[in-house]
């Protein structure tokens, strides 16, 4: 029995084809293996139509465009080779390339969530509307786990937003509002959610007629626009807020950063690839394995909403013991300390388990005044 279809396109109009992310039994739209070979497919036979005048990517899930890659999938691949690693980000890249150069205008139509994968995917496209849901939020979360984009993201970004605000969006994770990213030009449009079909088709038969798509494709297809100067004094600054910031704990960001700026000379194709082999240093590391888990963990607890049954009365807890005495640690001691629960904080060092204290008796001073 064939698996049921994620995508679907239909023709509101004889010139314009409307591609759907819509996963079947899924609360959200996810980038999997499966679902790209379906975008590719799709995309086969969308640039034999002569007749296209534009296509418009959108989501038939309320609250969410594109949620971001497979985790899951990316959790069973953390064992593979570098050269394994840059052949995924270079297919990726190369797939969503090809929005950029369809012999069509294409406009990503984004209502809800869109992170990861999925702005990778709408940056890739002429033009971005942005609907002002309450949920609609534009971010390359990646690196808090322990990655950085790797379809496109760094190259594209830079080159549609200028570097500054790439860096800040793809080093820091952060999510930004459809005003924001209308401010910076990465939406080219902010819409009312039920306007959103009807404007992006309008904004396809604009570009039809004034060709300013064009003109952009063949920009973005270069090098970042900024002088030596100034990406030396970003490149400088950023470094050192990024390391103050992570104190050497995280790599993602400091080699998101270090890829954008050493790329801001290079065109489209060499700034992915570069991205690519950066990719092939973080996949699969210590630390992406780790905060993989750490997803997973949270995810998880978010759906776990404990013993339902009302007959069930907890303990009264009387006493914790916390074991490490660092950030993590002494936040949980001083939690309890708070709530007036004896609680006992060990480490394998005094000085560790001295220091730990501290922090404990700093918060609780702080807290009680």
């Amino acid at each position: 029995m064939s698996q049921a279809a994620s995508l679907k396109v239909t023709t509101p109009h004889s010139d314009i084809a409307v591609l759907t992310f819509d996963m079947p039994g899924k609360g959200a739209n996810v980038l999997s293996r499966s679902v790209l070979d379906e975008l590719s497919e799709h995309l086969d036979h969308l640039e034999k139509k002569k007749d296209l005048a534009g296509l418009v990517i959108t989501s038939g899930k309320p609250g969410t465009f594109i949620a971001g890659a497979d985790l899951r999938e990316f959790a069973t691949s953390l064992d593979i080779s570098q050269q394994q690693i840059i052949d995924l980000c270079r297919r990726g890249q190369k797939l969503f390339g090809r929005l950029s150069q369809c012999p069509f205008v294409t406009v990503a139509a984004i209502e809800g969530v869109c992170l990861g994968g999925g702005a990778e995917l709408a940056i890739w496209c002429d033009r971005r509307i942005l609907s002002c849901h309450s949920k609609t939020e534009f971010g390359f979360p990646e690196v808090k786990l322990g990655l950085f984009p790797g379809w496109g993201g760094t190259a594209r970004a830079s080159r549609i937003v200028g570097l500054g605000n790439a860096v800040e969006m793809i080093t820091s994770g952060d999510s930004i509002s459809p005003e924001a990213a209308y401010a910076m030009g990465l939406a080219s449009q902010v819409t009312a959610p039920e306007s959103s079909l009807d404007a992006a088709i309008q904004m396809i038969r604009i570009e039809q007629e004034q060709g300013d798509y064009l003109r952009d494709r063949q920009k973005w297809s270069g090098p970042v626009e900024i002088s030596p100067v100034e990406l030396g004094f970003l490149g400088a600054t950023a470094s050192g807020y990024i390391q103050s910031q992570t104190k050497g704990n995280y790599p993602a960001p400091l080699a998101a950063l270090e890829v954008m700026v050493e790329s801001t000379g290079d065109d489209i194709e060499t700034a992915c690839k570069r991205e690519a082999e950066g990719m092939s240093a973080l996949f699969g590391s210590p630390v992406n394995a780790a905060l993989l888990n750490v997803f997973f963990l949270t995810d998880r607890n978010k759906k776990d909403r404990g013993v339902s049954d009302d007959k069930v009365k907890p303990n009264e807890i009387g006493s914790v013991s916390v074991i490490g005495a660092g950030i993590m640690g002494s936040g949980i001691t001083a939690a309890n300390v708070k709530r007036d629960i004896l609680a006992t904080i060990l480490d394998v060092t005094p000085e560790a388990l001295a220091s730990g204290v501290r922090n404990v008796l700093e918060e609780v001073s702080y807290n009680k005044q």
